[in-house]
C-alpha cells in the first residue's frame, strides 16, 4: 500500500502527526509536489490542477482491478474500499452489497 498526494513531506508529517486517523499509518506516503504523477494517472482538475481523490486497488500482478473517484468536496470511504478489496479476494462473483462472510454467487 502506498499513498499520495500532491502535498508535500512536511504537510504527510502533520497529517500524521496531528489526525487521529492517521497516526498509526504503516504505509509510506508519496509527495508528488510537481503533479507529475497526478498529471500521468489523468486525476488532476482542469480548471486548478487538483488532485482528486483517488482510490486504486492493483493486484500482485500489476492489473488495477477497482478505482473509485471522489470529487474534491467528498471524502473517501474507508469500509467500501476494504468491501471491494474483501470481494476482489474471493476470486467469486460478488452479489449487490455484499459483505465479508456473506455468500457469492455460484455460476
Amino acid at each position: 500500500m502506498i499513498g499520495a498526494s500532491t502535498d508535500t513531506e512536511f504537510v504527510h508529517l502533520a497529517w500524521r502527526n496531528n489526525h487521529d486517523d492517521l497516526r498509526g499509518l504503516r504505509f509510506p506516503m508519496l509527495a508528488d509536489t510537481s503533479k507529475s504523477l497526478a498529471e500521468e494517472l489523468g486525476i488532476l482538475s482542469a480548471d486548478d490542477k487538483t488532485a482528486y481523490r483517488v482510490t486504486y486497488i492493483v493486484d500482485p500482478q500489476g492489473i488495477i482491478r477497482w478505482v473509485s473517484v471522489n470529487d474534491m468536496s467528498v471524502g473517501r470511504n474507508v469500509d467500501e474500499v476494504l468491501r471491494v478489496l474483501d470481494a476482489l479476494q474471493t476470486d467469486e462473483l460478488c452479489p449487490c452489497n455484499w459483505e465479508k462472510g456473506q455468500e457469492t454467487i455460484k455460476l
